[in-house]
């Protein structure tokens, strides 16, 4: 078991220091975005605080282990209606595997749709004279298997298949997950690391037309699209029931997240619980450090500084059939709303 902590201990090790060695100010630069948007509505309403939590099916997004504790089988589906009439849809499904394995297993789904989209051109912002629309989806089909291997330490390990298609180019990649939960014996105090979205950079196939200037000449030429990289991102969190009665339980967590697209960012969530029955989550996250950029048109703002968010959810289980939201608020942008449902099997 020292052998298996130790390895797994150094990976994450690892994979941070590759995380590491690409941050900077580099919003926008990583593609597949699609990965971040938090398809669990219980974790979306704690802030994303859920590295340590992940006790169900819908953490397999955060954090591969998180299957680890589920008995019997359990089905999670949710959609997520987000900006201009995009939306997102998730689904996953855990299940014991053979005694003579070991552990459990689980497979899953995200999709982001865009909907139809008219074309336009530099010339052409309208689109009125391209006339045509096209449409922005992508998709992540995966496999998560995790198991324990002492009563407090449990290892998740997940692979997935990645593809984003617009109009009539595409781009795809594998990409895989690693993620640990280690259970202290002091009260209910768990510690959680994962490492999600590592893989090969993607591209786009086919070529586009560029033009350079060469003296009083115009040249086009054929080229390749280029690579992008995957939203990867390290995270480590702590949780623990800060209040237990015979009804009411108040869970609190904290995570730190380092992306390889933005600043490294602190989730604080909290979730009450009544009966286990009915649920009311909170949770916010903003970045460590200060923004350097400035506001081209007000320079003593400082609204660009840190950046915060607030989002709240709620829940309620009757009997083996559990109902979440989570409500996000994107100010000018409006507002996105998540549900999920659960059902044990």
């Amino acid at each position: 078991m020292k052998r298996i902590f130790i390895s797994t201990m150094l990976l994450l090790v690892v994979l941070a220091s590759l995380v590491q060695a690409q941050t900077s100010d580099r919003a926008g630069s990583a593609g597949a975005l699609f990965l971040k948007l938090g398809m669990s509505p219980r974790a979306a309403g704690m802030g994303n605080t859920y590295v340590a939590v992940s006790d169900d099916v819908t953490g397999v997004f955060l954090n591969p282990v998180s299957i680890v504790n589920v008995e019997g089988y359990q089905l999670f589906v949710s959609e997520m209606e987000y900006l201009v009439d995009m939306r997102a849809i998730a689904g996953g499904f855990s299940f014991p595997m053979p005694r003579e394995i070991g552990g459990r297993a689980a497979i899953h789904y995200t999709g982001f749709l865009s909907g139809d989209m008219k074309m336009t051109t530099a010339r052409d912002i309208d689109g009125v004279l391209t006339d045509q629309e096209f449409s922005w989806n992508e998709l992540a089909i995966g496999a998560t298997y995790a198991r324990h291997f002492t009563d407090k330490f449990s290892v998740g390990v997940g692979m997935k298949y990645v593809r984003t298609d617009v109009a009539d180019y595409y781009s795809q990649t594998v990409a895989f997950d690693i993620g640990t939960i280690y259970r202290t014996g002091f009260r209910n105090l768990r510690l959680g690391m994962s490492a999600t979205n590592f893989g090969p950079d993607m591209k786009f196939r086919g070529k586009y037309n560029n033009t350079y200037i060469s003296g009083i000449w115009q040249v086009r030429t054929a080229e390749e699209y280029g690579f992008y990289p995957l939203p990867i991102s390290l995270q480590v969190g702590v949780a623990d029931d800060l209040f237990m009665s015979e009804e009411v339980r108040v869970t609190g967590a904290i995570d730190f997240s380092h992306p390889n697209d933005l600043a490294e960012r602190i989730h604080v969530g909290t979730e009450v619980a009544y009966n286990e029955m009915f649920f009311v989550r909170g949770g916010f996250f903003m970045d460590m450090d200060e923004s350097d950029i400035e506001d081209p048109i007000a320079p003593d703002d400082d609204a660009l500084d840190r950046y915060m968010e607030f989002r709240f959810g709620a829940g309620v289980r009757v009997s083996n059939f559990t109902v979440d939201y989570a409500w996000q608020d994107i100010e000018a942008l409006g507002s996105v709303h998540r549900i999920g449902v659960s059902i044990a099997l």
